[in-house]
């Protein structure tokens, strides 16, 4: 069992193992006064992670009678376990509307949601790979049924004993993300919004959501004057220096812009999937052909983000071909 961390007065960490993920951990945050406890996230949807929960609550000495869950945003290694906080815990959840109604789209497994992920797929390019939906982390692990939940949403006020938490629209890693900032004690839980090891993954929802990738590089700038002592973030290492974070992340992503305009520039027309061959990868695989299936859909919703920001600010567009494969081009 993974072992409890004091952070603060009243804040604790226990770090949970997502084996044969390359997330590789995922930071569960405990917010405990006398009256009222909060749990940040849960982890995937599997007996191993439902026993470290089960355990951490035991540690804790929890009274799930006074317990609420609050879940960041929709991807299912926060909220795999959310209807088994419910429906066995009997624990009350909070959640932003926007993700939390695209998130119960997703519980069954012949939703249109994942109708529209596989279409997703064939836009990109990737017939070829043979992608099957059940090789979706966020299939997977996700919730099995839908919860009821309590909206909470950007400047809605959650207070925990002497901590009192506002809610901050961190959209961009997800449409609707929400983080939960204590302005007198200087503490963000930001979700994925800014990891310290990793760079968050953005990707290519659908066209109605849009730019994802310009939405999460306004919404990264925001932070950069909000005071923030304590940053505690999903993943890996806890940032210290925010605003350094910050420049890391944005220079990241503007590598990346470069890299797909260059391809784009040198080889013409290109699909999805042909930019995210050409793009560089912190991955153990010689290339993109070689990345493990479950990698691919997030490798290709990568690099079609940043294929859609370029469209948005005039740089690049895009046509259909007869069998419905987009082919991007440099304007």
């Amino acid at each position: 069992m993974s072992s409890i961390k004091k952070l603060l007065d009243g804040i604790y960490l226990k770090t949970i193992p997502l084996k044969g993920n390359p997330l590789k951990n995922i930071n569960i945050y405990m917010v405990k006064s006398k009256d009222k406890t909060m749990i940040v996230d849960t982890g995937f949807n599997t007996e191993e992670i439902r026993e470290e929960m089960l355990s951490f609550i035991k540690d804790m000495e929890v009274d799930l009678s006074k317990t609420i869950l609050f879940l960041t945003h929709l991807h299912s290694d926060h909220t795999g376990l959310a209807t088994w906080f419910h429906e066995e815990l009997g624990v009350t959840i909070y959640m932003g509307d926007i993700d939390y109604q695209m998130m119960s789209s997703m519980v069954d497994a012949n939703s249109k949601r994942w109708k529209d992920v596989m279409a997703t797929v064939h836009l990109q390019g990737l017939d070829k790979d043979n992608l099957k939906i059940e090789e979706h982390a966020g299939f997977r692990y996700r919730p099995k049924a839908k919860f009821p939940y309590v909206s909470f949403n950007p400047d809605y006020i959650l207070r925990v004993g002497d901590f009192t938490f506002r809610g901050k629209d961190l959209s961009g890693h997800t449409p609707g993300m929400i983080g939960l900032y204590e302005e007198n004690k200087k503490i963000l839980f930001c979700g994925d919004h800014l990891l310290g090891d990793i760079t968050p993954n953005i990707t290519f929802w659908n066209f109605t959501v849009g730019d994802s990738l310009g939405r999460y590089l306004k919404n990264i700038e925001k932070l950069r004057d909000l005071p923030i002592d304590h940053l505690y973030s999903s993943h890996r290492a806890l940032i210290e220096d925010v605003p350094k974070r910050i420049d890391e992340l944005k220079k990241h992503h503007n590598h990346r812009i470069d890299e797909a305009l260059k391809t784009l520039k040198s080889k013409g027309k290109c699909t999805v999937r042909d930019i995210a061959m050409n793009m560089t990868w912190d991955m153990r695989a010689k290339d993109f052909s070689e990345f493990p299936n479950t990698q691919k859909f997030f490798a290709a919703g990568e690099a079609h983000a940043h294929l859609e920001h370029l469209r948005t600010i005039g740089k690049v567009n895009f046509e259909k071909d007869e069998d419905g494969v987009l082919w991007y081009y440099a304007l």
